[in-house]
C-alpha cells in the first residue's frame, strides 16, 4: 500500500509525461555517446566575455561552505552527497565564479580510472557532470574551466583530455568542441530490464 502511494505521490509531483518517460527508461534505454579528445597544448582560445575565476578542489573537505550550501539549495542534499563521495576518493573538481558567485563546475579525473565506455589512460584528464547555472550559461564559464586545468596539468606532463557526452546533448558538444575537443569514437548502451550491452559504433 505504501509504494502505491509513493507511486501516485511521484506521478502527481512530476506529471505524468515526465514519470512515464522515466518508466519507460526503467525498461529500455538506448543512448549514443560520443568521446572526444583534446591535446592540452592545442586548447583554442575563445572571448573572456566577463571575468571569471577558476579554482581547483581537490577534497570535499576544501569546498568552501557557500559552495556547498549552493549545491545543496539547487540540486538537493543527493547531490552534495556525490561531490562527497568523488571528491574523497578519485576525481577533484573545477569551479567558476562570475562576479563572486558559483557560475560552473566539472568534475576530473586523472589516474587511470575505468569508466562505462573506456579506461582513462595515464598521464590524461577526464572531464565529467560538467554544469552551468542558468543566468550565466553562454559566458563560456566551461570553457574557462577547461583552460584552466589544461594549463595546469600540461605543465605537469600530461597531454590529453577527454570528455564522454550523450549525442543529443548539444550545449555541452558546442562548449567542448569551442575549446578545441575532436571526435574519435561513438559508443552505444542498450539496456532492456537488467540487460545491459555497451559497444562502439
Amino acid at each position: 500500500m505504501k509504494r502505491i502511494k509513493l507511486l501516485f505521490c511521484t506521478l502527481f509531483r512530476i506529471g505524468p509525461n515526465t514519470f512515464f518517460k522515466l518508466l519507460t527508461r526503467s525498461i529500455y534505454e538506448y543512448k549514443v555517446v560520443y568521446h572526444y579528445k583534446l591535446p592540452l597544448n592545442n586548447v583554442r582560445t575563445a572571448p573572456k566575455k566577463v571575468q571569471i575565476e577558476n579554482k581547483i578542489y581537490y577534497t570535499f573537505w576544501d569546498l568552501d561552505e557557500t559552495i556547498k550550501r549552493e549545491i545543496r539549495a539547487y540540486f538537493g542534499f543527493e547531490k552534495l552527497r556525490v561531490f562527497k563521495e568523488r571528491l574523497n576518493y578519485t576525481s577533484d573538481i573545477v569551479v567558476s565564479f562570475i562576479n563572486g558567485k558559483l557560475a560552473s563546475f566539472c568534475f576530473f579525473a586523472y589516474s587511470g580510472e575505468t569508466f562505462q565506455f573506456f579506461t582513462l589512460p595515464e598521464g590524461e584528464i577526464y572531464f565529467y557532470d560538467c554544469f552551468t547555472f542558468p543566468e550565466v550559461r553562454g559566458l563560456n564559464a566551461v570553457y574557462w574551466e577547461v583552460k584552466f586545468v589544461a594549463d595546469f596539468f600540461k605543465n605537469r606532463g600530461f597531454t590529453y583530455a577527454n570528455v564522454e557526452i550523450e549525442s543529443q546533448n548539444t550545449p555541452s558538444i558546442r562548449a567542448f568542441t569551442k575549446a578545441g575537443f575532436y571526435k574519435i569514437y561513438e559508443f552505444y548502451l542498450k539496456r532492456f530490464l537488467f540487460f545491459e550491452k555497451v559497444g562502439r559504433k
